[in-house]
């Protein structure tokens, strides 16, 4: 048997069937993941007969959904394979419903994009199951192997307390060695132990792992890796509430991020939609990020282009009374203002899409559908006080500055901007008081990601810190709520991340020797002595950012940068991108810094791709990466509050939906486990 993954056959010699089973299983599995359409040769000898491509069809085999959670079902014929497709739903032939909605019956509007392969393709939207259960998706071409796969429909209505209100606070790249960092660093270490007490997303019920690779990689990004906790269901990088399809690619999305294209790939209900329409329940989303960034676009829109910023933006507005949205707060207004609006950085535009209104103001609309607005952290403070029903918070024209900057550290002054704590304050203070069925709020500390990404061990720290305050906001929230009277108003707060970033790693405290030079390697100190920051005022922030005693980090997953282990006034990019290849960018801790005191950084050699041989490559446009990446470790999660202790144990990221729905229902179990079972030897 010869199994082709892209251009490598692989050969069995089958001597004993129980041997190999499992192994052909995995390879065939990964030869489905890194070829989409599944090739699959057979022959005898050394002579095996041409591969013939397999029919693509979403849902993935191996998804899940909810009871009564729709769904849209799509078969693709392989490319230049133009002859009709014959589709059948557990053996009953559904072909007639291409391009039709199964809920109404009516055709899909606007319709499909073509595919760009010159192949046939089936879709069909609304799909939903109203009772558990096992069903079966076949397709067939002529000129293709056939596809089939499964999913399964759960329950997740039960007779047990029911929570109202779920909390998500997602530290966007957080690993574990950033929530220790963060620990290490506002509470300190006195003889190996926190004699000031853990952070607050350590003092919770129930601690957990999940798992976060994407459909499309070992590696996920931010869009499908919040996707999977929006919809139980895997994506592809770039993409979120969305399956992949062949109408859109690369290319499309440089030359107009903005397409049709993009927003209407086959769909999964998000839980945003699926509690508004089900419970009538309402939807927070408060980011440092623009709120059009992929992890708050994630709960809300459906989309395979995480850039495709105007039509999200437009889609938070258009569809607030789907998927129940009365709360949203962060960054990004110059997808909200006209784009000739120069002061507020107006940038609605797209190159081609006549539906898409350059001068919409959606600050405006917003507005006039009755959102009190605000754009300061003075104005906020006012907002919060008064609980308003519909909150709009844009607090800078893209990314929020950060928290470092925001307390004064850097170079750059920033003024009147909030917290995340105090945005989180006033979007539980909105929601509590306007939601009687219920809410659903995440809440991002977005550049923990980003500023992991710029090597940047001293903002990254911040962040972690300015988003665990936050965490005690929910947290205080969900005590008052959990303590009361009424059994039926309890909250579930979940603290986890969507991935890991960097390759962040504790070496150790600093060297404070006066005769170790600035710069020097030597000052990264293994094995001996413990951090000395001080926080006289309580608030978890140190009082100094580079004590003699610093904590000293490295990034198992970044790039060649200069470091000189003493935090940076400004934020820049650790390489730059120079004839084709990433080098050490000789601005930040190197030769040419502004500071003459920090020109004398060690180069620390990174381990990712560069571009030094990427001309050679099938792939010989990419650009090379100038910053730290994402890993493939599994990430940390906390729990409080009824229904916490399905989170023990490691999971996989899509179960983390499915164990926020059953606290919702009232089915989940004291201690729940739901990752890969144990097979013994025999079995396998």
């Amino acid at each position: 048997m010869i199994l082709t993954m892209r251009k490598t056959n692989i050969h069995f010699l089958v001597l004993k069937q129980s041997t190999v089973r499992s192994s052909i299983v995995t390879l065939s599995l990964v030869a489905l993941l890194t070829n989409p359409w599944g090739t699959v040769s057979r022959g005898q000898g050394s002579e095996p007969k041409p591969s013939i491509p397999a029919v693509r069809i979403m849902p993935p085999d191996g998804s899940a959904f909810l009871v009564e959670q729709r769904f849209d079902i799509r078969a693709e014929a392989p490319p230049g394979v133009s002859g009709a497709l014959h589709v059948s739903l557990d053996g009953r032939d559904i072909s007639e419903w291409n391009n039709r909605s199964h809920l109404t019956g009516a055709p899909i509007l606007p319709r499909p994009s073509p595919t760009i392969t010159n192949a046939s393709a089936f879709v069909s939207r609304d799909w939903s199951f109203p009772r558990a259960g096992n069903h079966t998706v076949r397709a067939t071409a002529e000129g293709a192997a056939p596809r089939e796969v499964s999913f399964e429909i759960l329950a997740w209505q039960g007779s047990g307390s029911k929570v109202r209100n779920v909390i998500l606070l997602i530290g966007d790249g957080m690993g574990v060695a950033h929530r220790t960092a963060a620990r290490i660093v506002s509470r300190g270490l006195t003889e190996g132990r926190y004699r000031n007490g853990m952070l607050e997303m350590d003092q919770m019920q129930a601690t957990g792992l999940v798992t976060t690779s994407s459909l499309s990689a070992m590696v996920t990004d931010s869009a499908p890796g919040a996707s999977c906790y929006a919809t139980g269901n895997k994506g592809a990088n770039n993409e979120e509430g969305v399956f992949p399809d062949n109408t859109d690619n690369d290319a499309l999305k440089h030359s107009d991020p903005e397409s049709d294209a993009f927003l209407d790939n086959p769909r999964v209900e998000n839980i945003s939609e699926f509690l508004r329409r089900t419970r009538g329940m309402n939807l927070g989303l408060v980011t440092t990020a623009d709120v059009t960034d992929a992890t708050p676009a994630a709960f809300a829109v459906h989309t395979s282009n995480r850039a495709a910023s105007t039509r999200i933006a437009d889609d938070y507005f258009d569809r607030r009374n789907q998927t129940g949205l009365t709360v949203l707060m962060g960054g990004g207004r110059r997808w909200f203002e006209p784009k000739g609006n120069k002061k507020e950085g107006g940038r609605r535009t797209t190159p081609t899409n006549a539906r898409v209104d350059p001068e919409r103001d959606l600050v405006k609309a917003f507005q006039t559908a009755g959102f009190a607005f605000t754009d300061s952290a003075e104005s906020l403070r006012a907002v919060s006080a008064s609980r308003p029903p519909r909150l709009l918070g844009l607090f800078a024209p893209s990314t929020m500055p950060v928290a470092f900057d925001k307390l004064g550290h850097g170079a750059e002054r920033v003024t009147n901007v909030p917290m995340l704590d105090n945005m989180a304050r006033a979007a539980i203070n909105s929601l509590s008081s306007s939601s009687p069925r219920g809410f659903f709020l995440m809440i991002e500390g977005a550049s923990v990601d980003k500023q992991a990404h710029l090597e940047d061990a001293d903002r990254t720290i911040w962040e972690t810190i300015e988003f665990d305050r936050a965490v005690g906001v929910a947290k205080r929230f969900a005590e008052r709520t959990n303590s009361d009277a009424d059994p039926q108003n309890d909250t579930l707060v979940i603290v986890t991340a969507d991935h890991e970033t960097g390759g962040f790693s504790l070496i150790g405290a600093r060297n404070p020797d006066p005769r170790i030079p600035r710069g020097s390697r030597d000052a990264a100190r293994a094995y001996r002595g413990f951090t000395d920051y001080k926080d006289a005022d309580g608030d978890g922030y140190p009082d100094e950012v580079d004590p003699p005693n610093k904590l000293i980090v490295g990034f198992g997953a970044g790039t060649d940068h200069y470091e000189d282990w003493v935090s940076n006034k400004r934020s820049l990019q650790p390489s730059i991108n120079k004839n084709g290849r990433a080098v050490a960018n000789p601005h930040r801790d190197g030769p040419e810094d502004a500071d003459p005191a920090s020109r004398n950084g060690t180069l620390i050699t990174g381990q990712i791709e560069n571009g030094e041989v990427l001309g050679l490559t099938a792939d010989p446009d990419r650009e090379p990466i100038i910053n730290s990446v994402h890993t493939a470790t599994d990430v940390p999660l906390t729990a409080t509050g009824p229904g916490a202790m399905q989170f023990v144990g490691v999971q996989d990221n899509t179960s983390v939906f499915f164990k926020m729905m059953r606290a919702y229902g009232g089915s989940y179990k004291r201690v729940y486990y739901d990752g890969p079972q144990h097979r013994s030897a025999r079995q396998r």
